[in-house]
């Protein structure tokens, strides 16, 4: 009778196992969805970003609440479509640029990709007279444009990066003051490092990319 209990108890164990078995099956390819945690993880922190001043440390919370504290921002209805966590982190330095880290999470890869276009459009809008920029291949899907900054004083210069990763859209903006730099690399490493995050978080791993500090 033991052993016929020892059996009954390592088959019931065996079934249980089932659901998460097939659970990561199923994120292999795609990687994990992100929960406010690991949202938050992805985001850059100052290790990330070494020599430059943080003003917004990391913080992820749900749709709803993100929007309430003002994490996320939705310029049309549509951009913010089935979004399941947000968040920001916001980095300057003296005589650098003003760059800003966005993240939206999805509950699968496939519903990020639908909302990419919607979302790139909403956020494209923000950048006027833009031009299209050239940032490599970054992650499953990018896009980036640069412009004349906020004050439209042709002397400042407006960058914005979205791209996606798995079941992620980050959205990089740059904003460079008269007589400060940006150029279109510099943009390009801040956006890689973020897509890079994302994809390491993703995976299971540490977010431990971060940018040269030279």
């Amino acid at each position: 009778m033991l052993g016929l209990s020892h059996r009954r108890h390592r088959i019931v164990a065996a079934f249980a196992l089932l659901p998460l078995l097939a659970a990561c099956g199923a994120d292999t390819d795609e990687g994990t969805p992100l929960d406010a945690r690991t949202t938050r993880d992805v985001l850059p922190d100052e290790k990330a970003v070494p020599g430059w001043d943080i003003t917004a440390e990391p913080t992820a919370e749900s749709l709803k609440k993100a929007r309430s504290q003002g994490l996320v921002r939705c310029y049309t209805r549509a951009s913010c479509e089935d979004v399941r966590f947000a968040g920001v982190s916001l980095f300057q330095g003296t005589h650098k640029p003003r760059f800003t880290f966005m993240i939206m999470t999805y509950e699968d890869a496939d519903t990020a990709e639908s909302a990419y276009g919607r979302v790139w459009k909403a956020w494209k809008a923000r950048v006027p007279d833009s031009r299209v920029v050239n940032v490599g291949d970054i992650g499953d899907q990018h896009d980036a444009v640069a412009g004349p900054g906020s004050s439209f004083d042709e002397r400042t210069k407006s960058t914005l990066v979205q791209v996606r990763v798995g079941s992620a859209l980050m959205l990089t903006t740059g904003e460079s003051a008269a007589g400060v730099d940006m150029s279109d690399d510099l943009v390009a490493e801040f956006a890689s490092t973020f897509a890079e995050r994302a994809r390491q978080v993703q995976d299971g791993e540490v977010a431990s990319a971060a940018v040269d500090a030279g």
